[in-house]
């Protein structure tokens, strides 16, 4: 019944802190996931991972964005400056130099 008579927009603190670790905490997660592309030497297989990785990664990424989309809309915003150092990499930016190095002239 409290959520009724809460001001609408108005966020709880608690909940705040938790959106923004969580979304720090994605965007950490999806940048550490890109940097552990083990060699696997079968082609086949390393595309396979390559794939997966980035996929796992650019999930980790939406997550992100959509709960600092959470956050824009209780009215909080970026944390002090984290969004600049977290917005996200123009679409397969991060995956471009990982298929290069794996894949070849395959393209």
């Amino acid at each position: 019944m409290t959520e009724g008579s809460r001001v609408p927009g108005a966020a709880d603190p608690a909940t705040t802190r938790v959106l923004i670790a969580a979304r720090s905490t994605a965007r950490e997660l999806s940048d550490e996931l890109l940097t552990h592309l083990p060699d696997l030497g079968d082609l086949p297989t390393q595309r396979a991972l390559d794939v997966w990785v980035e996929q796992a990664a650019d999930t980790l990424r939406a997550l992100s964005e959509a709960l600092e989309e959470r956050l824009l809309d209780l009215g909080t915003g970026p944390a002090s400056g984290h969004a600049s150092a977290t917005r996200p990499t123009p679409a397969g930016a991060a995956g471009t130099s990982v298929n290069s190095m794996t894949q070849g002239d395959s393209r």
